[in-house]
């Protein structure tokens, strides 16, 4: 059986610098034969595609967090007062020394008092009441609590209204500003829903500075608390009455609130809709009697 030698390849010699390797030439043609079918696999495995979970990976972006809307975002409701809810925007059921019924909207503060600006005593802080009568003076006002509504989605803008809300309220209450109806920019008085405005949208001037996404108003082209609740909840974002009301479907919520927001869906127009406008803030307008 023929040998094969190790040649100095160069020279066409033996290789003198090393000891002559005889192999058989069958080992030869197996070792080669090996060695082109590893070269052949790996040029078939180069063209192997990859799997469709690596292709998936490689072609979905990677995707930016992008805010919710308020009419899609989630609604955080309550019953009460409770540590964490500072901002918290309550709603109270007021009746007047003449019988008369009123809404009367304050702000939870980090002790769970409620920040509010009440008929005869103007701005102050007072422990949350519900179901209890309020003596102001020769007058008696009956209070029941109704829900409370977190005021922003977003935890960032939470966090703002916590750090800035003690400082503007203690200012309030110390300047002694009274109560009224007719709150406008030239006044020096507030209304509750005007107290609750300028916490949550703070102006340069000491009026709200009301954001572009907050478009409906009452008659007078003034802002009520049945408009706050409708912002609050994420209404406004929505394009017709049906959109609304699956949405009001699909939160869970107290009695009380459904009940009202389902009642106030029904008295936006059917014409009334979110005007297409660029992102931004605009001046305050006064808002009707409360």
């Amino acid at each position: 059986m023929g040998a094969v030698h190790l040649i100095d390849i160069r020279n066409r010699r033996l290789n003198p610098g090393i000891m002559p390797i005889i192999m058989h030439r069958p080992l030869i043609f197996r070792i080669l034969g090996a060695a082109i079918g590893l070269m052949l696999c790996g040029q078939a495995a180069a063209r192997i595609p990859p799997s469709a979970e690596t292709l998936l990976r490689s072609a979905v972006p990677v995707s930016k967090t992008v805010p919710a809307s308020r009419g899609t975002a989630p609604l955080h409701s309550v019953v009460g007062v409770a540590p964490g809810q500072v901002g918290y925007v309550h709603y109270f059921l007021l009746r007047m020394p003449d019988d008369s019924v009123e809404i009367q909207v304050g702000i939870e503060l980090e002790d769970q008092r409620i920040a509010w600006s009440f008929p005869e005593l103007g701005v102050v802080i007072s422990p949350f009441i519900s179901g209890e009568t309020l003596e102001v003076g020769n007058n008696s006002y009956d209070v029941w609590h109704l829900y409370g509504l977190r005021p922003f989605p977003d935890n960032a803008a939470m966090a703002r209204l916590r750090k800035t809300l003690p400082a503007r309220v203690n200012s309030w209450v110390k300047a002694g500003i009274p109560y009224c109806l007719d709150d406008s920019p030239q006044g020096k008085c507030m209304s509750c829903i005007g107290l609750v405005l300028r916490a949550l949208f703070p102006g340069s001037r000491g009026y709200p500075d009301m954001p572009r996404d907050f478009w409906r108003t009452s008659s007078g082209n003034r802002y009520t608390p049945n408009d706050l609740l409708l912002y609050l909840t994420g209404m406004l974002d929505l394009p017709d009455r049906n959109t609304r009301l699956q949405r009001l479907s699909r939160l869970a919520l107290p009695a009380d609130l459904r009940n009202d927001l389902e009642a106030l869906i029904h008295t936006i127009g059917t014409g009334e809709s979110k005007p297409a406008v660029a992102t931004g803030n605009r001046p305050g307008m006064r808002r009707e009697r409360l």
